[in-house]
């Protein structure tokens, strides 16, 4: 169990080097989670971190939430609109701070952020082979929808299309 108080909003254009920070984390904790590599993530300039977390924190076509316990950042994900659906990604919880529900209200928000922007569904891709974070998102309610999409980081690999109705 955690001590002390857990904050999950939106994240703030102040918040990149922890934005950052968990990138970075995130990447080298389970890469095929993600359609960047850690060198690639490694070697952008501080300029791309800044919008990252600006473009997560404005009003506009996506929403970022960081999650903290005390001044660090331990999970973050993204939603975003595109062809007529919101979608999920970016998502990341530390290992420290699994099994604990916290991922349910980080996705929580971005739903919440997805249904008010008008989208009737949140859609994610997940590696065929994250089987961890296939069954938390099956936890979530969403279903497989049966479609795949080759990952283009490793040749062999799938990413399954998984949606939820909003």
């Amino acid at each position: 169990m955690l001590s002390g108080p857990v904050e999950i909003r939106r994240v703030r254009a102040q918040d990149w080097p922890a934005l950052r920070a968990l990138r970075l984390e995130a990447l080298a904790d389970t890469p095929i989670a993600y359609l960047e590599t850690l060198a690639q993530a490694q070697q952008l300039p501080d300029s791309e971190w800044r919008g990252r977390a600006l473009r997560g924190a404005a009003a506009g076509d996506s929403f970022q939430v960081l999650a903290w316990h005390g001044d660090r950042a331990f999970g973050t994900c993204v939603a975003f609109l595109r062809d007529q659906a919101a979608w999920l990604a970016a998502v990341y919880l530390a290992p420290t701070h699994r099994g604990q529900d916290l991922l349910a209200v980080m996705v929580g928000q971005c739903a919440d952020w997805a249904r008010a922007a008008g989208a009737p569904v949140l859609r994610l891709e997940v590696h065929e082979d994250n089987h961890r974070a296939g069954a938390a998102y099956r936890r979530l309610g969403f279903v497989d929808s049966g479609q795949r999409t080759p990952y283009p980081l490793a040749p062999g690999g799938d990413e399954v299309l998984m949606e939820r109705p909003l």
